[in-house]
């Protein structure tokens, strides 16, 4: 059986070639084509197209040669071509550009003085516009302020005032800060004409973060003024001591408190301006405040007493 097998090969090799199938290599160097169906160390079982299933001893075979599944014939469908997305659009760099602007109405406000200089207790409404203007670079800022307020009745003109400051801040390393101040104002209050402050300032940030911020600053300055009283103008410029100190604390996201303090002078000559209050966000960038205010300048006197204006306010604020 063994040598008839054997004449067979070279017919079976002839007639399945060109096809892929499975090869055994015998130890003579036959080949022989088809499947392999099982395969163990003693024998192989083999299946050919002509002479059908076989069984092979492992020790007449010297290579056995499986081939591998051939592809479908008919192209595979092309997928669609993955369109990546467009990438999202980067976001806008913070701008170095922001400020605010108010209209409040006093609900109550109370001067110690009046137009003849008799020192005594008026009270009577004003209305104000304030607001300022922030440029924010790494170490530098700037920051352009104005405050006016105007009253009047059937009489005379009650109040009319006005302030412009340019504050210039340089931050310095640790918290530390320096800082030029530049002031013009003038007040019929307090019967200021023309009245000018240059300063220069040292600060410290002692708290510095997104919900409480504290600071604080000393320096010196110059200061200028022209008062016209009972129809005689004087003037009077000297060097002043000055302090700063504001805190603003961020309760909730709705509402914040803030107080500032400014004196300018020594013990017994001085003005200082006090204000605290609350701002409660009403919708988006629109705030209600509601502040009170102290002014007292004992540098103006009328009756050798300092003059005193206290304010109840309330006002909108729109931030931007």
């Amino acid at each position: 059986m063994k040598k008839i097998l054997l004449h067979l090969i070279p017919a079976l090799c002839i007639s399945s070639m060109g096809l892929a199938q499975d090869t055994l290599v015998l130890n003579n160097g036959d080949t022989l084509t088809g499947n392999v169906l099982e395969q163990n160390a003693e024998f192989v079982q083999f299946e050919s197209d002509i002479i059908g299933i076989l069984s092979l001893s492992t020790q007449d075979i010297s290579e056995i040669r499986i081939q591998p599944e051939e592809l479908p014939t008919e192209p595979a469908p092309v997928a669609p071509p993955i369109v990546a997305p467009e990438p999202a659009p980067a976001p806008k760099a913070p701008s170095k550009w922001s400020g605010q602007a108010g209209l409040a109405i006093a609900m109550r406000e109370t001067t110690q003085s009046n137009t003849a200089g008799i020192y005594a207790d008026e009270k009577y409404e004003t209305y104000r516009i304030y607001g300022h203007l922030n440029w924010k670079g790494v170490k530098n800022n700037l920051n352009w302020n104005w405050n006016y307020r105007y009253s009047e009745d059937e009489l005379r003109v009650r109040d009319d005032y006005l302030n412009l400051t340019q504050k210039y801040n340089h931050n310095l390393k640790h918290g530390y800060y320096a800082e030029a101040k530049t002031v013009y104002q003038r007040d019929q209050n307090r019967r200021i004409e023309n009245e000018y402050l240059q300063t220069a300032e040292i600060g410290k940030k002692w708290f510095e973060t997104p919900k409480f911020k504290f600071s604080t600053s000393i320096g010196g300055g110059y200061h200028k003024y022209e008062r016209e009283f009972l129809g005689a103008t004087t003037s009077a410029g000297e060097p002043k001591f000055i302090f700063d100190e504001s805190i603003h604390w961020q309760m909730i996201n709705s509402l914040a408190l803030f107080q500032k303090y400014t004196h300018l002078g020594d013990f017994d000559k001085y003005h200082f301006i006090f204000s605290s209050g609350l701002e409660n966000r009403l919708i988006q960038d629109l705030f209600l405040r509601f502040e009170y205010r102290l002014d007292r300048d004992t540098d103006i006197t009328y009756n050798d007493r300092g003059y005193i204006d206290k304010a109840l306010l309330t006002s909108l604020l729109y931030k931007f």
